[in-house]
């Protein structure tokens, strides 16, 4: 053990050799155990197998570690942990010693001889005996532990057996220690193999590195690019190659050791800057666009890319540039034609749009439209996005087919067509009389077709013959080339700069009568076009605020001194860098004549309209005196219809209240007559227990009865009472809905009980409301009673339904139907209209749902909504707020004086009607 430790200490396979001291320290605690349990106690057995399995796992892990296997420390001290567990257990339980060593030393001698195969399978050329003899050892101590519980037990063989065990335990022990050193010289011997390869490969890293230095200074400067080297921390060039010199005109002596601002390269230096934020930040920078100042002072643009590199901890910078001028030269070339092509472009799409005709370009080969101009949608319906790439039989345009065909074989065969009438069918599919003119041209490797079409209904209704526009369209090599040539209304172009007249077209000599060589390079106030000071001021004004002036009239004389009036249309452009305005005629010297027609018999329509009007106001008048009169007389039915209600509603109310009232006089007059009985017999000395207990019982039940009717009048009469006050005027309360109704239902009950018709109630309780129970009441009473008179009419039975519930925090809902014969819709349409009935002259007045209306949408500030199928019933949906509006002060004071004199009721009061 402790050559083991001094030979650990020494770093001789340290780990391992540490690991197999450990296990000879347990084997010596074990054999000191157990001499002490042979000679003091027999708990040292205990011990002595613990420190065996401590010498067994320290020996098999030392094994594993020699033969660089991974030892995984918690499955070993779990193992260990169960095995201590299981002795301790076996050793309090009085567990005979056998049965209690036999598992640990079978597992310790299985380990043992597991961890000999290590030692068989050691792949050695020059230790190969050694290292089987070494596993042939640790096999056989695996068997000694194998049969040590069973030969422990006989002192014959006891002594033997530590003989042998203390041979193999030496044995193993020496080969432990010449194995670990025939391991170190192995490693010793490889490492200095390792130490030769190194070496060698070094050399030959040396010999490469010196011809990669060499090929890299032929690349370096080789490369067609600019190629700079320079410290990072004081910018210095370190390196540049041959091509520095070409590009900034330092050579390369004056270049290396210094830096870019003391050569004055950077003719901007944030660029610089901004540059080597870049580089910090992301360690390179790529194709960064500088503008560097030659030595000669000319500047020049370079494009950089730059990389930061470290040598030996040192940080460098490589840079590569290229000189673009050359390239920004040509792009702006580029961008000044691609300018010039957009302006033409413009102008050319500006004249296509302002054409007051209707333009479409399409292929000749598949018939799909390329364009359209905004004058397509009015005359097709069809928007320009969804023609574009369709075709005419696609969208259906062409009315008549055979016109199609026409119009194609002409183009072919002539190349162009000219007022050609056509009729196209609408996106909405009426049809529109056009007259079309079209010429083919070829724009790149394609052939395109041409159309102006122009409506022509009102021409055709207007006038039996119009005049023929002239052919306009000709040949056209390219998209959008002749469309100002082609136009038919005149188009001029004027510099704005110097007010000369550029081009005009066709059109605009001919409305005119000048040649063109007459017009051209006059300025628009010789030819007087916007000569008068304020029309050229507003044209100019508008010109140069919006870029556009939209149909400005003006008065231009033609050739022939004849004055002509005219729409003028302009749009403001850039070409060729100058501004310039190109215009449009519109003749509307026509339309202005009629204009002036139409003025005057305006006039003469307005001084018969004023006649007229003198005459309205006088019968308007008469009409007012008789509404007013007939306002008053429909007063006068509401207040009728209320008080014959009132006395309706009484009669009914007298009647309930006849047979409580009818029953209580009966059960009274029986008492009486009973107590008289009583008082005779006590005055005759006939009095008997059992007449007196006889007496006293009818007495009870008499009493009891009484009461009980009594108390149904007097309710009839309470509930009455609150819904007379309440119909009888329009009192503002706070009250509970589904106690208002409740009462309303019992004063109401006299209407129905004796019939066949029901009323089904499903009053939501806790709805208090600060509003007009009377008008309320009211309504509840018409829709009943219109249900009771109009409803059920020819029907046997009939159920009546009253439903309320709250919307939100601010409104209720009241619903009443009825299962009844419902309305059609000519008398829905009617309902709420007064003196509408439809028991005209069988005592309906047609003012009940007026009145419900008016109570509705007025006093409660709701809405109410009828909603009835014949056969199928009727429903009223009224929302009204939970918080009235406020009425005018006239009817509250009137309301608070009806209701300050007991016994009357207003004649204001709203009351059932009849009306349906």
């Amino acid at each position: 053990m402790l050559v083991l430790l001094y030979v650990q200490h020494l770093h001789v396979h340290a780990r391992a050799t540490r690991c197999w001291a450990l296990a000879y320290a347990g084997l010596a605690l074990q054999q000191t155990c157990r001499f002490l349990a042979d000679t003091q106690a027999p708990i040292f057995n205990l011990f002595a197998d613990i420190f065996l399995l401590a010498y067994v796992c320290y020996l098999w892990a030392g094994i594993r570690i020699f033969h660089g296997v991974t030892v995984y420390v918690m499955p070993v001290m779990l193992g260990f942990a169960i095995a201590v567990l299981w002795l301790l257990m076996t050793f309090l339980t009085g567990v005979k010693p056998l049965w209690r060593m036999l598992p640990i030393y079978l597992v310790s001698g299985l380990i043992l001889m597991i961890a000999a195969l290590g030692f068989w399978r050691a792949r050695s050329q020059k230790h190969t005996f050694g290292f089987h003899l070494l596993g042939t050892l640790i096999f056989l101590k695996g068997l000694h532990l194998l049969d040590f519980p069973f030969f422990r037990e006989q002192p014959e063989y006891a002594a033997l057996g530590y003989e042998v065990s203390a041979f193999l335990d030496l044995a193993i022990g020496m080969l432990f220690l010449v194995a670990a050193l025939l391991r170190q010289q192995d490693d010793v011997e490889r490492v200095n193999d390792d130490l030769k390869l190194e070496m060698d490969e070094r050399k030959n890293i040396e010999r490469l590195s010196r011809e990669r230095e060499a090929l890299f200074e032929k690349v370096f400067q080789m490369v067609p690019d600019v190629l700079a080297i320079c410290r990072e921390k004081d910018g210095r060039y370190l390196e540049v190659n041959r091509h520095w010199e070409t590009i900034t005109g330092y050579a390369r002596e004056e270049t290396l050791g210094r830096y870019s601002l003391e050569l004055n390269l950077w003719m901007d230096v944030s660029l610089r800057e901004k540059m080597l934020e870049i580089l910090r930040r992301d360690g390179e920078v790529s194709n960064f666009e500088g503008v560097y100042r030659h030595k000669l002072g000319h500047p020049y643009n370079v494009l950089i890319s730059g990389t930061r590199f470290d040598v030996s901890g040192e940080p460098y910078i490589a840079y590569a540039m290229q000189d673009i001028s050359a390239l920004r030269k040509v792009e702006r070339l580029q961008e000044q034609a691609e300018r010039e092509l957009q302006e033409r472009e413009k102008l050319l799409s500006t004249v296509f749009q302002l054409v007051p005709d209707t333009l479409t370009i399409s292929k000749i080969t598949t018939g799909e439209y390329v364009d359209v101009n905004r004058n397509w949608e009015p005359i097709s319906g069809y928007t320009r996005e969804e023609v574009l790439g369709r075709t005419s039989n696609d969208i259906q345009l062409w009315e008549k087919p055979e016109q199609r065909d026409e119009l194609i074989k002409r183009i072919r065969r002539d190349g162009e067509v000219h007022n050609m009438q056509i009729a196209f069918r609408h996106k909405q599919g009426h049809i529109t009389q056009c007259r079309v003119s079209g010429s083919q041209f070829e724009a790149g490797n394609e052939s395109y077709l041409l159309l102006s079409s122009r409506n022509i209904d009102q021409e055709l209704n207007a006038e039996a013959a119009r005049v023929q526009v002239e052919s306009l369209l000709r040949e056209n090599e390219q998209k959008y080339s002749t469309l100002f040539q082609l136009s038919p209304i005149p188009l001029g172009l004027v510099d704005v700069q110097t007010d000369c007249i550029v081009e005009v077209n066709d059109i605009w000599l001919k409305e005119f009568g000048y040649q063109r060589e007459g017009i051209v390079g006059k300025t628009t106030m010789e030819m007087g076009l916007v000569a008068q000071a304020e029309e050229r001021k507003k044209f100019n004004d508008d010109l140069g605020r919006d870029k556009k002036v939209d149909q400005l009239e003006v008065r231009i004389k033609a050739c022939d001194d004849h004055e002509m009036i005219f729409l003028l249309s302009a749009r403001l452009i850039r070409m060729h860098g100058k501004p310039m305005c190109i215009f449009s005629l519109l003749n509307v010297t026509r339309q202005v004549q009629i204009e002036q027609e139409i003025r005057e018999m305006t006039a003469q329509l307005e001084e018969r309209v004023r006649l007229r009007t003198l005459n309205l106001q006088q019968a308007n008048a008469e009409l007012a005196a008789a509404m007013e009169s007939l306002r008053h007389t429909q007063d006068e039915l509401v207040r009728s219809e209320k008080m014959a209600a009132l006395g309706s509603l009484v009669a009914g109310v007298a009647h309930e209240l006849n047979t409580p009232i009818g029953n209580s006089v009966t059960v009274a007059s029986t008492l009486q007559d009973k107590t008289r009985e009583m008082l005779r017999d006590i005055k005759e000395g006939k009095l008997k227990r059992s007449a007196l207990e006889n007496y006293l019982e009818n007495a009870e039940t008499g009493t009891a009865l009484l009461m009980r009717t009594l108390g149904m009048a007097r309710e009839l009469i309470r509930s009455f009472k609150q819904v007379a006050v309440d119909q009888s005027s329009s009192y503002r309360r706070q009250f509970d809905l589904q106690t208002a109704m409740e009462e309303l239902i019992v004063t109401l009950a006299p209407m129905y009980k004796k019939t066949a018709y029901t009323l089904v109630t499903d009053l939501a309780p806790g709805i208090i409301m600060d509003s007009y129970p009377g008008p309320l009441g009211q309504i509840i009473t018409n829709f009943m009673t219109n249900a009771l008179t109009h409803a059920f009419e020819h029907r046997d039975s009939g159920e009546m339904h009253l439903h309320t519930h709250l919307l939100d925090d601010t409104q209720v809902q009241i619903v009443f139907s009825d299962n009844g014969i419902g309305m059609s819709e000519q008398v829905q349409k009617r309902v709420f209209d007064p003196f509408f009935t439809t028991k005209l002259g069988q005592g309906g007045s047609g003012l009940g749902m007026n009145i419900v209306y008016n109570l509705v949408t007025g006093v409660l500030g709701g809405s109410i909504q009828l909603d009835s199928k014949p056969g199928e019933g009727t429903s009223f949906t009224l929302v009204v707020p939970l918080v009235a509006p406020q009425l005018r002060v006239d009817n509250s004071k009137k309301n608070r004086a009806a209701l300050a004199m007991p016994g009357t009721a207003s004649t204001e009061a709203t009351l059932p009607d009849t009306k349906k």
